[in-house]
């Protein structure tokens, strides 16, 4: 090949030429925007507490949020601002109820949040520079959990009306337009049977755009769009895991969220177009609550370093005072205790190994084993055969909720598939059926294999199916209230109306003469245990769960004597702000 020819080729030349152009824009940008600097995390808070909610200001100086526990006189959220990033915290408000979820107006200069109270939620509106001057609007809610409920409110670019959420009778939570002059609310969302209702808004940086957080009846959420009449509603993710916060960045292109996937509470990232989460790493896995700053290169998230135990207390009375003390204690989080049928060993819920396993022990604690060795699911809801033999168990991982057996015993085998897309899993008395709930909330029963599914309940939104003592009937919750209906199928009838709220993890446990069950007392801040009496149709609470606020869902099991029940209590819990600077 003679000298040269190489560089006289047009697509050869041309092509270098697209490189050096591309090398000198690279070099360029370099130059003027210097060496790219690495983000770095530091945890800006440090008083006692839970914090969350947090959202920045406008021009991302401030940053406001939710705290309770901040003195000793009360245990309720209130709302609180600081400058970033080393401001000290100031206290907005001072109501007796929860002021949760903070928005900033367009112009920084008041926020918006819901109260929750005893009889119910509003929105109410301040201004920062004189927040004791408040203005209330009532119709809005704050639904999900009840100890700590979803994010619930978001202002629209024109700084005179809000984005909340409205619930009513028979009506999943949904979005709405408060107009602030009016007070008028109009709904613009309506979530579709077979899912728990729409929360989370976050109005987009250039105003045309609302993302929400729409949740399923097995507890699972994904992120949609839609525009701001609530048409053309675009499903972005497609996990069915639960969701804490949503953010825009803020060019609008990408948002983040904290997610319950792959093996704990992380920061996702994903384009608003479509396409798969990224894992933001710098975040752990015990992440909440994800917020980026309007202006700046920062993010700040909430995490909770918390450990959790199994503790035992007497049953009883409301006036009784028994003597509560841990059973099963390790490094790490306990939860979902159950007691066996002859009530002589205890099945929980542990990640002390870094993952989700079930572990097994002894009535008092002693002789504790691994039965699982999953190393990746989020595990949740085990129960006992009622040979004590088996158990049943939700597996959620990135491909869904699927219900798995295993045999009760130190990892004796694998575990075994029995349905995919459900959850809630608990067997008849006989042993041979296993009922469950579906994603799409619907109560089935089917085979002890899983084989042969049969639908039972026809009411959307129906959960946590558990056989009666006389196996006669299935009791599950529908939102508000508990129904049930016949174990062959047939016509389902509302059987308990609880006199406080429910949660969607409720624990129902049927026994010879009621029901145990559990549900949040406002009043007291707490979860309460209460019984259901068949004989006089009147429900009484017997037991108050303590420092129950663990990250997951409290539970509880009592032993087949009635004299003692478990629950998971939080041994060490402070929620801190996490500042992330250098984030782009």
């Amino acid at each position: 090949m003679p000298s040269g020819t190489f560089f006289r080729r047009p697509a050869v030349l041309l092509a270098l030429c697209l490189v050096s152009v591309g090398a000198v824009v690279t070099l360029l940008g370099r130059l003027a925007t210097g060496p790219s600097a690495v983000p770095k995390s530091v945890e800006i808070s440090n008083e006692p507490g839970a914090k969350a909610y947090p959202v920045f200001s406008p021009d991302g100086a401030r940053l406001a949020y939710s705290a309770r526990g901040t003195s000793s006189k009360d245990d309720v959220f209130h709302v609180m601002v600081r400058d970033i990033p080393k401001g000290e915290p100031l206290q907005l408000t001072r109501s007796a109820g929860n002021d949760i979820s903070p928005a900033w107006s367009p112009d920084g200069a008041r926020l918006a949040f819901v109260r929750v109270e005893d009889q119910g939620a509003a929105c109410v509106v301040i201004s920062t520079a004189s927040p004791a001057e408040e203005r209330k609007f009532p119709g809005c809610a704050a639904p999900g959990d009840e100890t700590q409920p979803f994010p619930a409110v978001s202002w629209m670019r024109d700084g005179r009306s809000l984005v909340v959420v409205e619930t009513a009778e028979k009506q999943a939570a949904s979005l709405a337009i408060l107009t602030l002059d009016t007070g008028a609310i109009r709904l613009i969302t309506r979530p579709p049977a077979g899912t728990d209702g729409d929360s989370t808004p976050v109005v987009s940086p250039d105003g045309n755009t609302i993302a929400f957080v729409r949740g399923t009846v097995s507890g699972g959420a994904d992120i949609f769009l839609c525009d701001l009449t609530g048409a053309n509603p675009r499903r972005l993710t497609f996990d069915d895991h639960a969701i804490r916060g949503i953010t825009w960045t803020r060019d609008g292109q990408d948002l983040m969220y904290t997610g319950d996937r792959a093996g704990g509470w992380k920061v996702w990232r994903v384009p608003a177009y479509g396409g798969s989460p990224r894992d933001l790493i710098i975040a752990g896995r015990d992440a909440s609550y994800v917020t980026a700053a309007p202006a700046g290169n920062r993010l700040v998230y909430t995490v909770s370093p918390t450990v959790s135990s199994i503790w035992r207390g007497a049953l009883g009375k409301r006036e009784a005072a028994g003597e509560d003390h841990p059973v099963i204690r390790s490094s790490g989080r306990e939860s979902c205790p159950r007691y066996s049928p002859d009530g002589k060993k205890i099945a929980d819920i542990s990640d002390q190994t870094g993952h989700d396993e079930i572990w097994l022990c002894d009535a008092d604690g002693d002789n504790r084993l691994q039965a699982t060795h999953l190393n990746g699911p989020d595990l949740a809801r085990v129960r006992w055969s009622p040979d004590g033999k088996l158990l049943i168990f939700d597996a959620s991982g990135d491909h869904g909720v699927e219900l798995y057996t295993v045999p009760a015993a130190a990892a004796a085998s694998r575990p075994t598939n029995v349905q995919i897309d459900a959850i809630n899993g608990s067997f008849s008395h006989d042993g041979k059926t296993i009922y469950f709930q579906s994603t799409r909330g619907q109560i089935w029963k089917a085979s002890l294999n899983g084989g042969s599914p049969v639908q039972l309940s026809q009411r959307p939104g129906a959960a946590q199916p558990v056989e009666s003592a006389d196996g006669k009937y299935i009791y599950f919750r529908n939102r508000r209230s508990f129904w049930r209906v016949p174990v062959a199928g047939g016509e389902e009838e509302e059987a308990i109306i609880p006199e406080h709220d429910l949660s969607w993890s409720t624990t129902i446990q049927p026994v010879r003469d009621g029901v145990y069950y559990l549900e949040l007392e406002r009043a007291a801040h707490g979860m309460a245990v209460s019984f259901f009496d068949f004989a006089t149709r009147r429900s009484e609470v017997v037991f108050h769960i303590k420092d129950s606020n663990s990250g997951g869902s409290p539970t509880f099991s009592v032993s087949p004597d009635g004299k003692t029940i478990l629950y998971p209590r939080v041994d060490q819990s402070q929620t801190n702000l996490v500042i992330v600077d250098n984030f782009r």
